[in-house]
C-alpha cells in the first residue's frame, strides 16, 4: 500500500510535503528537487541510497502536494529558507545535499548560508547564477505556461534537458510525466512563480564561504546549464570537485538513476574514508 502524504506546517502557515524512507540509524541524506519537478524525481535513485542512507523528499512550494501561495515569484533563496525550516523542524543533522538543477541551488543557498550545517553535497547542473541568457530561456518558458500550457512549455524546454540518446528513446514518456507534474491538477500560477523566482539569482559572491565536501556533476550533452557555465561554480569553491558525465544531458539523476547513484556512494565513501 502506498504511504499517505506527510505534512509540515512551517512558522508561516505554509505548508511542505515530505516523505522520509531508509535506515532509520543512517546519515541523513536530503534530495532537492529541480524546477517544475517533485519528488517523484528521485524515484529511480532511492533504491541506491535507502539501504544506507535515512533519507528526506520534500515539494518546496508550488510543488507537488505542497502549497502555492497566489503571491509570487518564489525565489530560490526563499526556497532555501523554508526547506531550512523544515529540516529544523524534523530534527535533521549533519545532512549530505543531493541537488538538480534549481535544487543545487537551493544547495547552494543552504551550504552558504549555513556552512558548518552539513556533511557535504554532490550538486548536478549547478550553476552559480542565472545570467542573461538563462533569463530569456526562463521567461519563453514562462510564456509557453501562460498561452500552451503545460505541453508547449515542454516542447520549449525539452531539447535543452536531455541527452540526445535519452530524449529520442523516451519523449513520449517524459512528456505524459512532464504533464501530470505541471498539468490540470496543479495550479498554474505554482509553476509560474517557480520559474520567475529564478530570475536574476547570483551566489558568486558567496560560494567562498561554502567549507563542505562537493563534488559538482555536469551532464556534456547539457544544453541548459553546459558544463563551461558550472565549471564557474567549482573554481570559486574551496576544494570542490568537478566531473563531466559523458552521455548525459541536465537531468543525470533521471537519465541514468544507477550511474548517477553509484557516484554519490563513491563520493561520499571516499569522504567518510579520508575523514576516519
Amino acid at each position: 500500500m502506498r504511504p499517505q502524504p506527510t505534512f509540515a506546517t512551517l512558522p508561516s502557515g505554509l505548508k511542505l510535503h515530505y516523505r522520509v524512507q531508509g535506515a532509520p540509524e543512517g546519515p541523513w541524506m536530503i534530495l532537492l528537487n529541480g524546477l517544475l519537478s517533485d519528488t517523484t524525481m528521485w524515484a529511480g535513485v532511492l533504491p541506491g541510497l535507502t539501504d544506507r542512507f535515512r533519507v528526506l523528499t520534500f515539494d518546496s512550494r508550488g510543488q507537488g502536494r505542497s502549497d502555492a501561495p497566489l503571491e509570487g515569484p518564489y525565489p530560490t533563496a526563499l526556497l532555501a529558507s523554508e526547506a531550512w525550516e523544515l529540516f529544523q523542524s524534523l530534527g535533521i543533522v549533519n545532512p549530505w545535499l543531493v541537488g538538480l538543477s534549481n535544487g543545487s541551488g537551493m544547495s547552494l543557498e543552504l551550504l552558504t548560508t549555513h556552512p558548518t550545517a552539513f556533511a557535504g553535497a554532490v550538486l548536478t547542473s549547478a550553476m552559480p547564477r542565472f545570467d542573461f541568457a538563462m533569463g530569456l530561456k526562463a521567461e519563453h518558458w514562462a510564456r509557453c505556461l501562460e498561452v500552451g500550457g503545460p505541453l508547449m512549455q515542454f516542447d520549449a524546454v525539452a531539447p535543452f534537458l536531455w541527452g540526445d540518446t535519452f530524449l529520442e528513446a523516451r519523449h513520449g514518456v517524459l512528456r505524459a510525466y512532464h504533464q501530470v507534474v505541471t498539468g490540470a491538477n496543479r495550479p498554474q500560477h505554482g509553476n509560474l512563480h517557480q520559474i520567475r523566482g529564478t530570475l536574476g539569482w547570483d551566489i558568486r559572491d558567496r560560494l567562498d564561504r561554502i567549507q563542505a565536501p562537493m563534488l559538482l556533476l555536469s551532464g556534456a550533452e547539457d544544453l541548459l546549464t553546459p558544463p563551461w557555465k558550472c565549471l564557474e561554480t567549482a573554481q570559486r569553491i574551496p576544494h570542490s570537485r568537478f566531473e563531466v558525465v559523458p552521455r548525459i544531458g541536465h537531468a543525470y539523476p533521471l537519465e541514468d538513476p544507477k550511474g548517477f547513484t553509484a557516484r554519490v556512494r563513491e563520493f561520499i565513501s571516499g569522504v567518510s574514508a579520508g575523514l576516519a
